[in-house]
């Protein structure tokens, strides 16, 4: 009798321990995917904190408007500006020009480069714009895009474009403005 006692409590605590380890490797699981998670949240606040642009104007004091990497592409001839835009006003509906005011950047020499394109999240095209939703004090992370832009132009000397903006919701409070952006080097691959 004491054997099969012994018996059971030894497969019971066999049991328990198959079971505890095989809760210990779900949350080891779920622990790296949050650490990843994270990561990815600070390299981007280190990019965005460590932004190296020297001037930038927004097109609204009501907007935050960055610029928190500039990347060459030297195969395809582009220049990648990652650019973020936050604002404290009720949400905006944001209209980014790409028609006849479209964005433009120029080198050291005064070149200008092609306007490619931009993409903000849930972003759409129509009637020379792209237009977006950003709602209160989100910092939005977009792409500005250039191209035929030569692997030796080290920096763009400026980079401007036109931005309109109204209450999401209706109730006007339009505006639209210029963003510009100065000397800002750009990082080849």
């Amino acid at each position: 009798m004491k054997k099969i006692l012994f018996l059971g409590l030894i497969i019971s605590s066999i049991t328990a321990t198959s079971q505890t380890i095989s809760e210990l490797q779900q949350q080891i699981t779920i622990l790296e995917q949050q650490k990843s998670i994270l990561q990815e949240k600070i390299d981007f606040c280190d990019l965005y904190n460590n932004s190296d642009v020297s001037e930038t104007t927004t097109f609204n004091s009501n907007f935050e408007f960055k610029v928190i990497e500039c990347k060459g592409n030297s195969i395809d001839q582009t220049v990648e500006l990652t650019i973020t835009i936050k604002h404290s006003l009720p949400n905006q509906k944001i209209k980014i020009w790409t028609g006849s005011e479209k964005p433009v950047a120029y080198g050291e020499t005064g070149k200008n480069y092609d306007f490619k394109s931009i993409n903000f999240p849930d972003s759409r095209g129509g009637f020379g714009a792209e237009e977006f939703n950003s709602p209160t004090n989100l910092l939005l992370q977009g792409k500005l895009t250039f191209r035929n832009i030569l692997p030796q132009t080290a920096k763009l000397s400026l980079v401007n474009g036109t931005v309109e903006f109204e209450n999401k919701d209706g109730g006007g409070s339009k505006g639209k403005g210029k963003f510009e952006i100065r000397n800002l080097n750009i990082n080849w691959n």
